[in-house]
């Protein structure tokens, strides 16, 4: 009978938190108001329950408890609508100060961008086939795509493919893998394999191992959310550009079907290990690291190319 009871009071309890504090917009501050009204309609109607609770406690006979049983009804309707308010009201002020953030961020790496631009001799981003890609300053000098093979938008997932296969398909299982069996260490580069190459060109490849390797160890790693949509922003130490590899889902492992999710990414390495896994960069929320996986699971492709200019950096 209180289920819905202490439901609330999490719920008061949780509108009291601080939330983290960002530069006030007028549709912030808009929203905080309507939060502090949710938050006064919540202490009166935990009052009423209280006093409800303790005139169903006085009650002598049936009758008397199922009038004040279908006040209840109408007490716990109204708590599942101020519920629902206040979830989607707390989506909505997560959603304004990501963007709120979001602004902050990118005017603090344009402005370093632009300082770091100006020392370098050559440009730090550019095209490729009608593809933009940035320059992290990696050693090896590899320059990543700004968004995932099979899209144009950096927020959007793109094409989702088994390793080496260069289409997509609805099922992801070992029936299904084209390559079961093959001996293939590596494919960058092989437009038979090579989902970057078939479809941008063949300066652009899936990213080998160690590629994805030395992007971890040479960019600051942050799970963000961006347009509404979450992933992994790497930030370069040397050249302050950023690549945002968005939440892509992933196979599941009882019906082989793709399963979409807010906070998982997966994405391929050119780089097998065996006829029956690959590695592959996966992360969510907490963290993001290169494991093995089934070559017949279905990841994304973030493409990488290389250019013959060397940059020049300034030391710290």
């Amino acid at each position: 009978m209180k289920s819905i009871h202490r439901s609330l009071l999490c719920i008061f309890m949780l509108l009291i938190i601080a939330m983290p504090s960002v530069a006030q917009s007028a549709r912030l501050d808009s929203l905080q108001r309507v939060e502090k009204e949710l938050k006064d309609q919540v202490q009166l109607l935990q009052l009423q329950y209280d006093s409800l609770y303790r005139i169903i406690a006085q009650c002598k006979t049936d009758s008397q408890r199922l009038v004040q049983y279908k006040v209840k009804d109408k007490f716990d309707k109204q708590a599942n609508r101020l519920s629902n308010r206040i979830n989607q009201l707390n989506d909505e002020i997560l959603n304004e100060q990501a963007r709120l953030e979001q602004e902050e961020r990118d005017a603090y790496l344009t402005q370093k961008q632009a300082e770091i631009q100006a020392m370098s001799p050559v440009p730090l981003k550019g095209e490729i086939n009608g593809h933009p890609w940035v320059d992290l300053g990696l050693p090896s000098g590899t320059k990543w795509a700004t968004y995932n093979v099979g899209t144009t938008n950096i927020h959007g997932v793109g094409t989702r493919i088994a390793w080496g296969e260069t289409s997509t398909k609805k099922l992801f299982s070992p029936d299904t893998y084209k390559h079961q069996g093959v001996s293939l260490v590596s494919f960058a580069g092989d437009a038979e394999y090579d989902l970057a190459t078939a479809q941008w060109g063949e300066q652009w490849h899936t990213p080998t191992l160690q590629q994805w390797q030395e992007l971890i160890e040479h960019c600051q790693w942050q799970y963000v959310m961006i347009n509404g949509i979450h992933g992994v922003l790497f930030t370069s130490r040397k050249t302050y550009n950023t690549i945002f590899l968005p939440s892509t889902g992933y196979t599941d492992d009882e019906t082989y079907k793709l399963k979409h999710t807010t906070y998982n990414l997966a994405y391929w390495s050119s780089t097998g290990i065996s006829h029956n896994g690959a590695h592959s960069y996966i992360a969510n929320y907490e963290q993001g690291y290169m494991t093995t996986t089934n070559r017949y699971v279905a990841h994304c492709v973030r493409a990488v190319c290389s250019t013959s200019s060397t940059h020049i950096f300034p030391r710290y």
